[in-house]
């Protein structure tokens, strides 16, 4: 579409060309005003149906470009949901950030420049430079011979813009990971009274951007400026020599002010060219730290396609499992069968919770297998697989919105009514109709409006939403105390269809509520 578009303006600009030509060695000489207002009234118009194809191209590229970036990012989402969790325990986390989001914005901005200025630029410059030919050889000759000097400035500028550019990435990742610690750290910061260092810290990193972003700013202005400076000091040669050509009667007036016409446009293209390539240059820097992150091999621990009616049945069949070179679990069997309740204890660090992120399909096991009503994991479409579970993790996940937000999360056809009663089951519906705007109450950044108790409850119930065939409850006396948790099996126990539930503590006093009991040390299960 670039090109098509760039040839018809190049074909424009030629009759724009001639008819200069013409004003000068034909309707000003002959005093024929009629003729040259014609020629004007033409030029005019050429001009604005240049402009015109101009705007409609640059419309159809721009919604081309959008779309495609939106495909790339849509791409890179993808990604992060394939990436296992495994990287995510690893991974700089705010880097990522930047990466999704600046980053992608520097290659729209890229792929913008390239498409929608840089390649028609460069079609209508040639098509000038065949133009100029055709009008005066010998001074194209003159002009050409600027481009050794510009391809020398645009080589050396060019390699320090690259330079610049990581640098200045470099800073902006830094500058990006320092405010995402101070917007998530701010109560540690307060409580350790460290605001005077944490602002000395981000700080430096923000003078360090000042200075990267300042030379690179410089580097582009440079950059034109010498462009611009050496093909408007040609063209000063070329309007001299052409000069002495008319002086001598080798030119005349209207061939040397439509080749200078020309040189013009040929002038704001080349600038739109020099002013193209910082994009470009710093665009592909971006695109080679997204396409590594495409390239990364990590991918989730199981990729079965099999969907099933889970009924709640989880298998562990001698599993062993271990974070790098640090064994967890040896040699675990464990059935967990459908509608009971399953307790798991043990001190910290036995290997409780390492069970129930095996059990989520979060990681995979070095040895044995797992399976879901007897069939094997590896089989399974673990996505669809977890739609049946649900999970309320020791530390609740709360994300900022209001608590209808949260408990409904995940599951969007949810009926007003469903949600009440998974907050009744939950323990939560009374707390929250007490508040101000029930539950349209905004929670704050990680509910920190609410107390510990109220967000475990809010957890709860939008596992419950679920209406899961396996519920599995980490440490729910960390928030929660005793009453209330004999309060929540008692209404799990009064469902018509009532869930497996896998309970993880770590004492035998939350056991009393279950049916089996699981004692767990050293990754090993010894006595049940």
């Amino acid at each position: 579409m670039s090109a098509i578009v760039s040839i018809g303006q190049s074909f424009l600009h030629l009759p724009i060309l001639f008819l200069v030509r013409h004003v000068f060695d034909d309707a000003i000489p002959s005093g024929n005003s009629y003729l040259l207002a014609l020629i004007g009234v033409t030029i005019v118009f050429l001009y604005f149906m240049n402009g015109g194809i101009a705007l409609y191209a640059r419309y159809v590229i721009l919604g081309t470009v959008k779309f495609a970036i939106q495909r790339f990012r849509d791409e890179m989402l993808n990604k992060l949901y394939a990436l296992s969790r495994t990287y995510y325990t690893q991974a700089d986390r705010s880097r990522l950030h930047t990466n999704m989001v600046q980053d992608t914005v520097r290659v729209d901005v890229m792929t913008n420049a390239l498409l929608g200025q840089l390649i028609p630029a460069l079609f209508i410059s040639v098509a000038l430079g065949a133009v100029l030919i055709y009008l005066n050889w010998l001074l194209f000759l003159l002009m050409l011979s600027a481009v050794p000097l510009l391809f020398v400035v645009s080589k050396s500028i060019g390699k320090m813009v690259r330079q610049r550019v990581r640098a200045l990435h470099r800073s902006f990742e830094t500058f990006s990971r320092g405010m995402l610690f101070v917007l998530q750290m701010m109560d540690l910061t307060r409580i350790q009274s460290a605001e005077d260092y944490e602002i000395e810290r981000q700080r430096r990193s923000l003078q360090q951007l000042r200075l990267a972003s300042g030379h690179m700013a410089w580097l582009r202005s440079a950059y034109r400026v010498v462009q611009n400076t050496i093909v408007g000091g040609f063209g000063v040669i070329v309007l001299i020599v052409g000069g002495r050509a008319i002086a001598t009667g080798n030119m005349t007036l209207g061939e040397l002010l439509s080749f200078y016409a020309a040189v013009a446009l040929l002038r704001s293209h080349l600038y739109t060219i020099s002013s193209c390539i910082p994009q470009v240059i710093e665009g592909n820097e971006s695109l080679s730290t997204l396409y590594s992150l495409l390239e990364i091999r990590e991918s989730r621990p199981y990729s079965g396609t099999k969907r099933i009616a889970f009924g709640g049945k989880i298998t562990l069949e001698s599993v062993y499992f271990q974070y790098k070179d640090h064994p967890v679990l040896h040699d675990i069997n464990l059935t967990i069968c459908p509608n009971t309740t399953v307790a798991i204890v043990g001190p910290n660090g036995a290997g409780k919770s390492t069970i129930a992120n095996l059990i989520i399909g979060f990681y995979r096991p070095q040895k044995g297998q797992l399976y879901a009503d007897d069939y094997p994991f590896i089989e399974l479409d673990i996505v669809d697989l977890r739609r049946y579970i649900g999970v309320v993790a020791q530390d609740p996940i709360i994300f900022p919105g209001t608590i209808w937000d949260n408990v409904a999360y995940g599951c969007p056809d949810a009926s007003p009514q469903r949600v009440v009663q998974a907050a009744e089951l939950a323990t939560a519906h009374e707390f929250i109709e007490q508040l101000p705007q029930g539950y349209d109450t905004f929670v704050g950044e990680s509910g920190v409006l609410l107390s510990g108790g109220q967000r475990q409850r809010i957890a709860l119930a939008r596992a419950f939403v679920r209406q899961p065939r396996l519920l599995i409850l980490d440490e729910p006396t960390n928030h929660l105390d005793e009453v209330a948790v004999r309060q929540l099996m008692n209404n799990l126990k009064r469902l018509d269809n009532v869930p497996t539930t896998l309970i993880i503590g770590h004492d035998m006093d939350i056991a009393s509520e279950t049916e089996y009991i699981y004692v767990l040390q050293e990754g090993r299960i010894v006595a049940s």
